[in-house]
């Protein structure tokens, strides 16, 4: 192939190629600094003499399916002036670097997304445990990371309904910090214990959703004043109460206006101004002819309006206004919530200062699936760990 086209392949204007050698394994190209000279480091003059030239071997992605090996001449030089000699060094490059940076996020985004590791091996002219080193290792996949400031907490199921592990993120950096097994007070205050005090001192903000065990074992390690609760969880909960309304009326209509009701679900949720002219005439022929329905839509949307406050003396207060009206309804699902919110009112409170939710949490709970799935079960623990960990953090 001619050398021109194989500097447009490569697309390293640094270098430019000086042989190549196409064996049966892979491809070797030989490439050399375009510049002739250098910049002595102690002197400052310009040196044009090379005293001698020393090859290094860095791995590169494919060229027509031949894996590639690069032989960089690095060129040492003598200075005219004070006699140093200074090896020239390269931009693109660093000194201890034995593969390209594209070579290596190609790898280990294909083995993410679930080829082989053995067609992968093949493919780049690697071994098999290079690819998973990349992958798990050099992505600190394997390695701990320390607690920050704001983390959530959240249980995914290894098998589900029957065994449950806990992931827990760090909200600022966006990133998992560790997943282990068990979901129960007692496996998770012993992960917290482990971790050295200073990092539990940095900890302010714990987001969790309305988890007993996860609570109780927030509450040992880090005490009464880091728990907030999920917005979405709080939410979830009027949304179901809404949805015990919706039945119980629909069991008092005939099946055409029960599944008309039905389609009619998810504009109850939206606040007048998204809903064009027919739907807020149909909402308000339900709410009008079901005073159950119109009071329990009032109350949920009042509860998501309630998120948007600013100030935390008059979301508290009117926090426990929406409470006292939940409670004094006569409704069976209403005052469910009302009991709900008011056992759990100092976390849900929370939120207005800190402004943190799990949503970052329930992503990767959904990334943990898919790796799940894609990987048909993952039976060892700590292989999973290094995937989950390499999966969703950052390199």
């Amino acid at each position: 192939m001619d050398f021109h086209c194989l500097e447009a392949l490569l697309g390293l204007p640094e270098f430019r190629v000086i042989a190549q050698v196409c064996g049966p394994q892979q491809l070797d190209l030989h490439l050399q600094r375009r510049d002739e000279h250098i910049v002595c480091p102690r002197c400052q003059a310009c040196c044009s003499r090379v005293k001698e030239s020393r090859p290094r071997c860095i791995r590169d992605l494919p060229i027509l399916e031949h894996p590639v090996m690069l032989w960089l001449h690095m060129r040492r030089f003598q200075c005219a002036d004070c006699r140093h000699r200074p090896w020239e060094t390269s931009e693109t490059f660093g000194a201890q670097v034995q593969w390209t940076e594209r070579l290596y996020s190609r790898v280990r985004e294909e083995f993410l997304q679930g080829c082989p590791c053995r067609e992968l091996a093949r493919r780049y002219g690697l071994s098999k445990r290079t690819v998973f080193r990349w992958t798990f290792e050099r992505s600190r996949g394997g390695r701990p990371r320390k607690l920050g400031r704001a983390i959530g907490i959240d249980e995914y199921a290894r098998c589900k309904g029957h065994r449950y592990n806990t992931v827990i993120v760090d909200l600022d950096k966006g990133q998992p910090i560790a997943t282990f097994k068990g979901r129960g007070a007692d496996e998770v205050m012993a992960w917290f214990m482990s971790r050295p005090q200073d990092e539990r001192d940095r900890v302010e903000v714990v987001v969790l959703d309305m988890s007993k065990p996860f609570f109780a074992a927030v509450k040992a390690v880090f005490g009464d004043k880091v728990h907030v609760i999920d917005r979405f969880h709080v939410v979830q909960q009027a949304v179901s109460a809404l949805d015990a309304v919706l039945r119980s009326v629909q069991k008092q209509l005939d099946q055409a206006e029960a599944k008309e009701l039905k389609k009619l679900r998810k504009r109850w949720l939206k606040s007048a101004d998204q809903l064009n002219v027919d739907e807020l005439i149909a909402r308000y022929e339900w709410r009008r002819r079901f005073p159950e329905l119109r009071e329990m839509i009032d109350w949920v949307q009042d509860l998501r309006r309630w998120f948007d406050r600013k100030y935390d003396k008059p979301a508290r207060e009117a926090l426990l206004k929406l409470i006292e009206r939940a409670s004094q309804s006569a409704q069976e699902p209403l005052q469910r919530v009302a009991g709900t919110l008011s056992r759990w009112f100092e976390p849900i409170v929370r939120y207005i200062r800190h402004r943190y939710t799990n949503g970052m949490t329930e992503g990767f709970n959904n990334k943990i699936k898919l790796i799940q799935r894609m990987a048909y079960g993952l039976r060892n623990e700590h292989n999973r760990r290094k995937r989950i960990l390499a999966w969703c953090g950052a390199p």
